[in-house]
């Protein structure tokens, strides 16, 4: 395609076969051949033929030209990248984040993470028990999860995290709890044996976004992160206790040092962040 558009951009700013020719490097029939084709494609004449070298553009060259020459550029600039891609291939990486971290920290991180040209990014939105066994089958590079953990052969960084809060009507006898294996599951756990609770009713859901459903609506209360909850459902702050970390996990003896690096980076940009 880039060299029926140069052969036509030659053509256009010389009004001369024989001179595109030149510049071209071509023969001047290779050129003549070139304009016709073009012209079938389009469906218009291009050029008036004054003899066999000297041509008028026509309206529809005239406007066609402008086209060409973002054509041009967008052929190039996506050929420079391909060919760069092909010398320095990207490596597939997958990440975790929990699902609060996911709506906490991932907006605010992943330009950084997109702008590293080594990497192809995927993310996978999972607890935080799942994406530890997840990174010790060596199915995820690392991942963000939201309470501590112990575990053979697996490097822990501590990370800025959140504030949970009781969200939902106090009054309610209705406890909304995330699945085994989730942080905050863990911290409700906690929150409830603390508190001598013992509930009269519950209901387990896997999903942050369900559950504040149920919350919007008076449905249920539970422990949350105040960073994911609207506005408008009622919430109460806890005991600095409940002013958590997070946690970067991943293999303590990561043999590639390019995965060493993005995971140090991320915890740099992470603490940035949390410091504006």
């Amino acid at each position: 395609m880039d060299k029926f558009i140069k052969t036509f951009m030659a053509v256009y700013e010389t009004r001369n076969f024989s001179l595109a020719a030149k510049q071209l490097f071509i023969s001047q029939p290779s050129v003549s051949v070139k304009i016709h084709q073009l012209e079938e494609q389009l469906g218009v004449v291009l050029f008036e033929r004054n003899g066999h070298r000297q041509v008028r553009p026509t309206t529809a060259a005239t406007h066609f030209y402008k086209t060409a020459e973002q054509l041009l550029q967008t052929w190039q600039q996506g050929t420079q990248e391909v060919q760069q891609l092909a010398a320095h291939p990207r490596k597939n990486v997958i990440l975790g984040f929990s699902q609060t971290t996911s709506v906490e920290l991932l907006p605010a991180i992943i330009h950084s993470l997109l702008a590293d040209s080594r990497f192809s990014i995927t993310i996978h939105t999972m607890n935080s028990e799942a994406i530890l066994q997840a990174v010790i089958d060596r199915e995820i590079a690392f991942g963000i999860i939201e309470k501590p953990i112990v575990a053979d052969y697996v490097q822990q960084v501590t990370i800025p995290g959140d504030e949970l809060v009781l969200a939902g009507n106090s009054d309610e006898t209705l406890w909304l709890l995330r699945e085994p294996g989730s942080g905050v599951r863990h911290y409700t756990d906690a929150y409830l044996h603390e508190q001598g609770i013992v509930p009269k009713q519950t209901l387990v859901i896997d999903s942050n976004q369900s559950i504040i459903g149920l919350l919007a609506h008076g449905i249920g209360k539970t422990l949350m992160s105040a960073g994911v909850l609207p506005a408008t459902v009622p919430q109460r702050s806890l005991s600095q206790q409940y002013h958590r970390n997070f946690y970067l996990i991943g293999l303590d003896h990561e043999p590639n040092p390019e995965l060493i690096d993005l995971r140090r980076v991320m915890a740099q940009t992470i603490r940035q962040i949390s410091r504006k």
